[in-house]
């Protein structure tokens, strides 16, 4: 009769399990907490890295019958589908299955388990109750399978390993659901701390250390100051809400309107700010005019069928290798008083522009 397998053995099997989906989802939240909402990228990577442990575990099979063993792979493939969703899921298991051979009886009953847990689409309604039913569950049908079999262990030996196993699955449970629920918490209090509660763009904070950036760095740019036109008229006739809609309208206008490696903020009150990493005057100017452009074509809805458009006049300034960062903005800030001064939307250059090919680098 076959030995129970090895304690050792049991032991690194649930450490080996736990080390990798704990590592793999903190590799995977570096820039925001990973979940099922997460890019496809991002699941299908947390599928193949749960895919890892299988790799470790599929040889400690625990036989328990002629036709049937116990194993530890089908605790990766469960936790991947609660955090990941159906694809991490689907993942795994097609590790699981390029490991273990396609038409292997293990895998048709991972997938008996796995199938019903995709239906439920447990990773959208994930609570402890949900949970602790599906691995008792999964528990009971396995034993029941085993129950079924010519059994060539003893019984005590067949609880015990799945004691083991759905032990193993609520510490990796637990422990993963208590890592997602402080990650959450931290990108959180770093949005709360860098991005503008109203309009969802950098705050002021935000935009004092990119600036100090390009300065200690010595790197070329653009800069602009976008400020809404009569925002004081509209805030006093219409009220602070629909003043407030039209700040978030700009936000979402300056979003569509520059490129992606542009930095957008804002500076405070109804004034913006855009940073570029171009500081040659043609593309800044038509950056700057596509967004004036947008912002007087844009309207916004109010109530009773009525609507409301405004304008938006902008300063642009470069800031050159050697020049205090502090001078740009306020050479910004200039031009953007002289568009006011001129009649409001419009764009206006600093004079410092005309100097723009200094900032090249020598090829």
């Amino acid at each position: 009769m076959q030995q129970f397998l090895s304690y050792p053995a049991l032991y690194a099997d649930i450490c080996v399990t736990y080390a990798t989906l704990s590592l793999s989802y903190f590799a995977l939240s570096s820039q925001s907490a990973f979940s099922w909402q997460s890019e496809a990228w991002k699941r299908v990577a947390f599928g193949l890295l749960s895919g890892l442990a299988l790799y470790y575990l599929a040889p400690d099979r625990f036989e328990v019958s002629p036709h049937l063993f116990f194993s530890f792979e089908m605790i990766p493939i469960i936790l991947a589908t609660f955090f990941g969703g159906w694809l991490s899921g689907i993942t795994s298991f097609l590790v699981n299955m390029a490991l273990a051979g396609p038409l292997s009886l293990d895998n048709l009953l991972i997938a008996s388990v796995l199938v019903p847990l995709l239906l439920l689409r447990v990773w959208q309604h994930k609570t402890h109750r949900l949970f602790y039913r599906a691995i008792i569950l999964i528990a009971l049908y396995r034993m029941a399978l085993a129950y079924s079999q010519p059994l060539q262990v003893p019984w005590y030996d067949v609880l015990l390993y799945q004691c083991a196993v759905t032990g193993c699955l609520a510490i990796c449970y637990h422990a993963l659901n208590f890592a997602e629920r402080h990650i959450y918490a931290y990108f959180s209090l770093r949005d709360r701390a860098t991005l503008d509660s109203l309009t969802r763009l950098n705050n002021r904070t935000s935009i004092d250390y990119k600036l100090a950036s390009l300065q200690a760095h010595q790197k070329p740019g653009g800069v602009l100051l976008i400020d809404i036109d009569n925002f004081k008229r509209v805030n006093d006739t219409y009220g602070h809400l629909v003043g407030d809609q039209l700040l978030a309208q700009l936000s979402e206008v300056l979003m569509q309107s520059v490129d992606s490696a542009d930095f957008v903020g804002r500076y405070g009150g109804e004034e913006f700010m855009v940073i570029t990493e171009r500081h040659n005057t043609a593309p800044i100017v038509e950056t700057a005019e596509r967004i004036r452009q947008a912002m007087s074509a844009s309207v916004l809805p109010l109530a009773e069928g009525a609507s409301l458009s405004v304008t938006v006049s902008v300063g642009a300034a470069i800031y050159l290798p050697g020049m205090m960062m502090s001078k740009a903005v306020e050479m910004a800030d200039d031009a953007l008083y002289q568009a006011k001064r001129n009649g409001k939307n419009q764009v206006m250059c600093s004079r410092i522009m005309q100097l723009d090919q200094l900032g090249d680098g020598p090829g």
